[in-house]
């Protein structure tokens, strides 16, 4: 299986963007309507298009700027990031970060201009100057959901590391926008502060539904065996050398591609297939039968992947999520005090 994609980032940036410029009107305390909204309608226009700019050039890498290589995988140059999806990803985490900082302060002046349109060619002058200036409280939001949407690619497609860090993305958006409501509710030109509180709520049950996901993913995980069912028989090591052998294929025929490979070396049936996402250890589980007329030996569950790497990944998640949440609760107070 190939990487997985790169998650869309036009919703993601084009809902954060609707946020900020929302509460970038309170912060400036827009009491008329059509400034208000002219502010809330083009930023997250801006921001989308700045998403669908960054979608291609981010993604692919650990959390610490290394791929997720399997076996014998690692590129030659010795560089972890050169194979990774993302056009900047590949070029380092340093200059992925530089490029991403310059593409936000970009998206704000580029919004500030349209906005200043309205009032002439000073308007866009100055419109470009609070635009860069009011893009940097958008930095440290953008780069939570960049930081996911960098993961996404690392694991193959399909796999539950790869659908973990898909998730990931929509509950960082979900926490960002969140966080960013709950301190905006106590803003003193709050235009509507209950809504505000309402729709932070909802997002972090967002963010706790996706942590409930991943964490029945990772007690999935956990209950696998470190090691095949039946370690040293005979079929299984027969069995998992042949998917090994032609493992990209096999997992993407399913069934039959299975089922083709169990023949040939002696088992039967196709079993549970698993997908890790991370390494390309292939780790077979075969039943053999206790009926009176012993036949093939039954194929109980092939799993590809490395389980160590695969805990780890779905951890650093629940971790990530658990901390979004305990945010959430220490600013739930102080909101209401």
């Amino acid at each position: 299986m190939s990487p997985d994609a790169p998650v869309s980032l036009v919703l993601p940036c084009g809902a954060i963007g609707l946020v900020g410029g929302w509460l970038t009107a309170d912060v400036l305390e827009m009491d008329e309507l059509v400034p208000r909204f002219l502010l809330a309608g083009v930023t997250p226009i801006v921001a989308a298009l700045l998403g669908h700019y960054l979608t291609p050039r981010i993604g692919g890498v650990w959390g610490d700027g290394s791929m997720a290589f399997g076996a014998g995988d690692a590129p030659a140059d010795g560089l972890p990031w050169v194979d990774a999806p993302g056009k900047w990803t590949r070029r380092g985490p340093f200059v992925a970060g530089v490029l991403a900082l310059w593409a936000i302060v970009v998206a704000g002046v580029v919004n500030g201009m349209t906005i200043g349109l309205v009032a002439g060619p000073a308007g866009m002058i100055i419109g470009a100057a609070f635009g860069a200036v009011f893009a940097l409280p958008f930095v440290p939001a953008l780069a939570a959901v960049l930081s996911a949407a960098n993961r996404v690619g690392r694991a193959r497609a399909g796999s539950i590391v790869a659908l973990s860090d898909r998730r990931a993305v929509w509950a960082a958006t979900a926490a960002v926008i969140a966080v960013a409501l709950q301190l905006g509710s106590g803003l003193a030109g709050a235009a509507a502060p209950d809504l505000g509180r309402l729709v932070a709520a909802m997002g972090f049950a967002v963010v706790a539904g996706l942590c409930a996901l991943d964490a029945m993913e990772l007690a999935r995980v956990l209950k696998l065996p470190r090691e095949r069912s039946g370690a040293g028989d005979e079929v299984a090591e027969r069995i998992a050398e042949e998917i090994e052998a032609g493992a990209t294929g096999v997992m993407a025929a399913g069934d039959d591609g299975a089922a083709s490979s169990a023949a040939r070396v002696g088992g039967k049936g196709t079993g549970e297939r698993i997908d890790l996402g991370l390494g390309d250890e292939v780790h077979v589980e075969v039943v053999r039968p206790t009926h009176a007329y012993r036949g093939a030996q039954q194929i109980a569950r092939v799993v590809r992947g490395n389980r160590e790497r695969a805990v780890a990944a779905l951890r650093a998640g629940l971790m990530r999520g658990a901390g979004a949440l305990a945010i959430g609760a220490a600013l739930w107070g102080e909101v209401w005090k």
